[in-house]
């Protein structure tokens, strides 16, 4: 527990509390508030989180032994009612400026450069309460939403994130997020749909995706292996690529794409196959495969509902923590 005060200290450090206070008051959010303000809410929130409590009734504990002094210390029944009526747009300052303030601080690998604007392209389900949230049906016993997001290549920062039910294929949001000219999205096995692959390369944009283990695909080229300039390499020690081809995607009988690709294929150093699919012609063998390679070391998408929880939408995530 010792670790989570230490967290919830530097955490709680990084907070403009001026900001904050003034956006509290040009939103009333403390009126007639006697002891629990919205400074000491947005506290217990961070650390209710920090902390992964099931629920505000394991928080109220946790808070009382550990946090005297610093939060007042209240019932069960204040703490569900601020999160059901406090307006959560008192802390959106605060999250902008955190945002703002990590962005600039962030590093960038100088080897993305060349390939101008890359985006990763991830989703992740979230499980709801199915009481509550009947709307987002998921399974008989439980309901849940998903998150359908894109991430900046260079930092792993999100710029942009999509809901629907969680029963929504990630391919019916591919249009909603992969949308820019001149970009690179890198996504998985989820996201391959040939005819919208025909419809992107049109238009200029550009993808990087596994290929599914069952693929037909049409070979028109054996294109020569090539590696990138970088002195040791991309790719981890140990690897191999196999092959790279130019091949249309389908077969004569079943979705033939109009549009011709490339395919991929490496044996990384476990001896596990990948073979990626694109539509980037003009980069080396090995920079497509370690672009993709690259996606798996960005923050985990998964991590991501704990950040919403905190910040967006009150309704759906502030409500069913309430006793």
């Amino acid at each position: 527990m010792n670790n989570y005060i230490t967290l919830f200290e530097k955490f709680i450090g990084g907070i403009d509390w001026k900001l904050l206070q003034a956006s509290a008051i040009k939103l009333n959010t403390d009126f007639k508030m006697r002891s629990f303000y919205t400074q000491h809410h947005l506290a217990s929130m961070i650390y209710f989180h920090l902390c992964e409590h099931d629920g505000l009734r394991h928080l109220n504990q946790s808070s009382q032994d550990n946090l005297a002094g610093i939060i007042p210390q209240v019932s069960l029944a204040t703490l569900s009612n601020h999160n059901n009526n406090r307006d959560y747009k008192v802390f959106v300052p605060v999250m902008n400026k955190l945002i703002k303030t990590a962005l600039q601080t962030l590093t960038k690998d100088e080897r993305l450069t060349k390939f101008g604007t890359t985006k990763m392209i991830d989703s992740t389900t979230i499980s709801m309460c199915l009481t509550f949230f009947n709307w987002a049906e998921f399974r008989s016993t439980k309901a849940g939403i998903k998150m359908h997001t894109s991430l900046d290549g260079a930092t792993g920062v999100p710029d942009r994130i999509i809901f629907s039910n969680a029963k929504c294929h990630d391919r019916n949001k591919m249009d909603d997020l992969m949308t820019d000219k001149e970009t690179i999205y890198i996504c998985d096995k989820g996201y391959i749909d040939y005819e919208k692959f025909d419809t992107y390369t049109s238009k200029g944009i550009y993808f990087i995706s596994r290929l599914k283990d069952n693929a037909k695909i049409t070979t028109l080229e054996e294109l020569s292996i090539t590696y990138s300039s970088e002195k040791d390499g991309l790719l981890p020690k140990g690897s191999t690529i196999i092959f790279d081809k130019k091949v249309r995607l389908g077969s004569e009988y079943i979705n033939l794409t109009k549009k011709s690709y490339r395919i991929i294929k490496i044996v990384d150093p476990t001896g596990k196959e990948l073979t990626f699919v694109t539509n980037v012609m003009k980069f080396a063998s090995e920079e497509i495969a370690w672009l993709y390679k690259r996606r798996w070391s960005i923050m985990p998408i998964s991590a991501l509902p704990a950040l919403c929880r905190l910040f967006i939408n009150a309704d759906i995530f502030l409500n069913h923590m309430s006793a």
